[in-house]
């Protein structure tokens, strides 16, 4: 995760956010966007793969392939924005939310993206192509909802933090006096 100095890369990615003035929640809120768009985009790039039937993945990728790459993550992204309080709240209902979250935003998203790389079909292609690929590929699919529940677990971590100075501000408020009872 950013800022985990135990990781090979945690100590400059932590500097730099802390250079940032990000807070520890703030970081988990980028890192979770981040890995969100990353592995949308990686999803993008299997199903050019699959698609061109590439003998090497990657091998002739083209100005519109790589289009529809960046409209992969940026699909991907966008959806986790749009998903709300769906993702990232705190305890047994907030992981419930979160499961119903994570099917959400796998359509929404490919919803987005098949609508950016190609307006009209790519709406109706983008979630089909993405839910054959899921189907087809119980792996890929794993991936895909562990990716979506380690958001999840990062959201939820910058939640606690938003919610932490206003727990603070209503336990610190003094207590109104009970109501004065009519009846003597």
């Amino acid at each position: 995760m950013i800022g985990d100095e135990r990781h090979i890369f945690g100590a400059a990615l932590g500097a730099a956010a802390r250079t940032l003035w990000l807070s520890h929640g703030e970081r988990r809120l980028l890192a979770a966007y981040a890995v969100v768009f990353a592995f949308g985009a990686g999803i993008g790039f299997i199903a050019i793969s699959r698609l061109s039937q590439a003998v090497v993945p990657g091998a002739d990728l083209t100005n519109y392939h790589l289009w529809i790459i960046l409209c992969s993550g940026i699909g991907a992204a966008a959806a986790m924005a749009l998903a709300g309080d769906r993702i990232g709240g705190a305890g047994p209902l907030g992981l419930m939310r979160a499961l119903w979250g994570m099917v959400w935003i796998t359509v929404v998203g490919a919803v987005i993206a098949g609508t950016m790389a190609l307006p009209g079909y790519g709406t109706m292609f983008g979630p089909f192509t993405v839910g054959v690929m899921l189907v087809s590929s119980p792996i890929l699919a794993l991936l895909w909802f562990a990716n979506l529940l380690a958001a999840h677990l990062m959201i939820a971590v910058w939640r606690a933090e938003q919610v932490r100075p206003y727990a603070k501000m209503m336990a610190a408020a003094p207590k109104a006096p009970p109501p004065k009872s009519i009846n003597p």
